[in-house]
């Protein structure tokens, strides 16, 4: 099955509730806080200067298969959450109510997330996610290189990337990259790696 690589800065802003589905099925933070979060948080970063991205698109089919996402602020991009002040109160309300340890955990890694960048020049690899059905193809290695190659285009020297210590399948990838797992860290109720690598 072929796909092609595009910007994910230049999605049509109609595919971005597929970007959205698809990180849904990511067991990380922002999907815990629920589709509203998740494609807010899309809707900021497409429009983010510093921040960029691929998404993969079946060349038959036109479907989304998966995307990643880069930025020197990886913090900036979560924080501007909070920017339209309505919208988030009655969003965070909701996650209080139903999902209390979502916004526990939300307040303990924006905390962490702020110390995990070490030097000037340098880009975190935000996520790489692919849809289900079309895993076990190499497609999160090639969404990932993108970023690498991307961010080295861009005079950025070095890239970091975390990964849950289960995610074997996101580590063995993120590994075939060239990172090099420097520590292991818990973040709430997540255990990761914490990867880097020369670009």
């Amino acid at each position: 099955m072929s796909h092609t690589l595009h910007s994910l800065n230049s999605i049509p802003t109609h595919l971005l509730p597929h970007i959205a589905k698809i990180h849904m099925e990511d067991a990380g933070l922002i999907s815990k806080l629920g589709y509203s979060f998740v494609l807010r948080y899309f809707e900021n970063a497409i429009k983010d200067e510093c921040a960029f991205g691929f998404y993969a698109q079946d060349d038959e089919t036109d479907e989304i298969m998966g995307f990643s996402l880069a930025s020197p602020e990886p913090s900036s991009l979560t924080s501007k959450l909070t920017e339209d002040k309505g919208w988030f109160v009655k969003n965070i309300l909701k996650v209080v109510f139903t999902h209390p340890l979502a916004f526990l955990q939300m307040a303990i890694s924006s905390i962490t997330i702020r110390g995990q960048m070490y030097e000037p020049n340098t880009i975190e690899c935000v996520y790489f996610t692919v849809d289900p059905k079309f895993r076990g193809r190499g497609l999160g290695r090639s969404l990932q290189k993108a970023l690498m190659d991307e961010g080295r285009k861009r005079g950025y020297k070095k890239i970091y990337a975390s990964v849950e210590t289960w995610n074997i399948a996101s580590l063995k990838a993120t590994q075939a990259n060239g990172f090099k797992i420097i520590k292991t860290f818990r973040e709430g109720i997540y255990h990761r790696h914490r990867l880097e690598s020369e670009l």
